[in-house]
C-alpha cells in the first residue's frame, strides 16, 4: 500500500496536465490525504521546475509504459535537475472516447490527445480511420473538445476526464493491449532514502572507449545484483552517444549496492543516485 501521510498544511503536488490527467489520478491514490492541493503544470519541464522553485512539495511524472516504454524527456530530467526519487506507483492506464454530449462515433473524423496515448491506441485509431492530433495532455485534450462545440471531435483520456469536463463516453478501453500500466515517480528536492527502500535509480554515462558498457554493467553482474530496468537516453549535441538509466533492486544503504555504486564512479564519467526507494504498488 501506498505511505501514510499526516499532515496540518497542505501538501503540494505537481503534475504535467489538466485535471483528469492520468499524472493527477496516481498523485490522488500515492498521496491518500484530504488536505492535498495538486498543482497541473503545461510540460514535465514545469513539474520539475514548480518543485525545484518551492512552489510544490512533491512532482509525480510518468518515467515507462508497459506498451511505448520509457520517457527520454523524464530520464534527461531526473539527470539535469538537482531532484531526486523518493517513491513510486504504477497504474494500470485504460482510455476512453470522449465527445460533446449528443455526438455520434460514426461522425467523429479527428481525435486529440498526448502523443503517448496515440500511440497506446493506435490499433483503435487505424481501426476507426479516425486523424490523430496530438495534443499537451490527455485530460487537456479533453478539455480541448468540452470548449468547442463541434461533434466531429473526440478525445482519448480518462474516465475522470469525462467526468471533469461534461463529455460523453463513447466508446471504452480503446488501448492496444489490455496490460497496459504507467510507472509514476515521485520527485522532490530532498534526496532521503527510506528504511524499506528495496529498489535504486542511477543515471550514467560512458567513457568512449571499447567494451565500456559491458565494464559498467559488471559492477553489478559480479555482485549478483538484479537490473530491474535499463534504458538508453540519447546525448544531445553528441551523437551516437548515450547516457543510461539504470533500476536495480535493493537499497543503496546496502554495503554491495553502495560498494556497486563506487565501483560504477571509477569507471563512468559521470554517475547520478536518481534515488532508493520502496517499489510502488501496482493499482488497477
Amino acid at each position: 500500500m501506498s505511505p501514510t501521510f499526516k499532515r496540518k498544511r497542505k501538501l503540494k503536488v505537481a503534475f504535467q496536465g489538466e485535471k483528469g490527467a492520468y499524472s493527477e489520478i496516481a498523485a490522488m491514490r500515492f498521496f491518500p490525504l484530504k488536505n492535498l492541493e495538486l498543482i497541473p503544470c503545461k510540460t514535465f519541464a514545469d513539474v520539475f521546475h514548480a518543485v525545484e522553485k518551492g512552489k510544490a512539495d512533491n512532482g509525480m511524472v510518468p518515467v515507462e509504459n508497459t506498451l511505448n516504454g520509457g520517457i527520454r524527456e523524464v530520464f534527461n530530467l531526473l539527470d539535469e535537475e538537482p531532484l531526486y526519487v523518493h517513491g513510486e506507483i504504477k497504474l494500470k492506464i485504460s482510455h476512453v472516447l470522449l465527445a460533446m454530449n449528443g455526438a455520434k462515433f460514426s461522425n467523429i473524423k479527428k481525435v486529440y490527445s498526448h502523443p503517448q496515448a496515440l500511440l497506446q491506441c493506435r490499433k483503435f485509431i487505424r481501426k476507426a480511420k479516425l486523424t490523430p492530433v496530438e495534443f499537451y495532455d490527455t485530460a487537456g485534450a479533453a478539455k480541448f473538445v468540452s470548449e468547442n462545440n463541434d461533434r466531429s471531435i473526440a478525445a482519448i483520456a480518462s474516465e475522470a476526464a469525462a467526468e471533469d469536463y461534461g463529455l460523453a463516453v463513447l466508446k471504452r478501453r480503446l488501448e492496444s493491449d489490455g496490460n497496459n500500466f504507467t510507472r509514476f515517480l515521485v520527485i522532490s528536492r530532498k534526496y532521503s532514502v527510506s528504511k524499506n527502500a528495496d529498489k535504486t535509480t542511477v543515471i550514467f554515462s560512458l567513457r568512449n572507449m571499447p567494451g565500456a558498457l559491458h565494464k559498467v554493467l559488471s559492477v553489478f553482474a559480479i555482485r549478483d545484483i538484479d537490473l530491474l530496468a535499463i534504458d538508453s537516453i540519447p546525448i544531445v549535441g553528441k551523437p551516437w552517444e548515450y547516457k543510461f538509466y539504470v533500476d536495480f533492486s535493493g537499497s543503496i544503504l546496502n554495503d554491495e549496492r553502495a560498494n556497486a555504486v563506487n565501483h560504477l564512479r571509477e569507471v563512468s564519467p559521470h554517475v547520478k543516485v536518481v534515488g532508493s526507494y520502496k517499489s510502488g504498488e501496482t493499482i488497477v
